[in-house]
């Protein structure tokens, strides 16, 4: 049961999303919220391997902490998701939210395009999906892999933290 403040909080939450998607009200730009915070983010993702893995887990951690969740991004290496996340997924004005409980999710392959559609049935649908795909479209389905990577674990551990 909500406390009378929660309950306010959530109304004016609610309030302050239905202004932004109605184009009343200014969103906030990710980069520029967690740098004001104090996150260090480069333009470029560091030379070194390790240092690149290291502000890599400390920007999912700062994004998920303004209610950012990221996933389907165990396609893309350590650079390529550094250069997704800087150069897109941060720059996009969204409502942050400034209660516990709602998030943004986002994808690299949520586009919907001819690539996106094959990297998801390559290393993201089951079989189930697959064989639901090919009913419904009739393509050739790509040969299902193991994605290279595996961070998606990284970000549902913090999602059901």
């Amino acid at each position: 049961m909500l406390t009378d403040e929660e309950e306010s909080n959530v109304i004016a939450e609610l309030e302050r999303m239905d202004r932004f998607f109605d184009g009343e009200e200014a969103g906030d730009i990710p980069l520029e919220f967690l740098r004001q915070r104090g996150l260090d983010i480069p333009a470029l993702p560091p030379d070194d391997e390790a240092e690149l893995r290291a502000k890599l887990q400390e920007l999912f951690e700062e994004m998920f902490e303004i209610g950012i969740v990221v996933d389907s991004i165990d396609h893309l290496s350590d650079r390529d998701l550094y250069r997704y996340l800087v150069d897109d997924v941060l720059l996009v004005e969204m409502m942050l939210s400034t209660s516990v409980g709602g998030h943004w999710n986002v994808s690299p392959i949520g586009g919907g395009s001819d690539e996106d559609n094959d990297i998801y049935l390559r290393y993201y649908a089951d079989d189930e999906d697959r064989e639901q795909w090919r009913r419904d479209f009739g393509d050739p389905l790509p040969p299902k892999e193991e994605p290279p990577y595996g961070r998606d674990r990284f970000s549902l551990a913090l999602e059901q933290a």
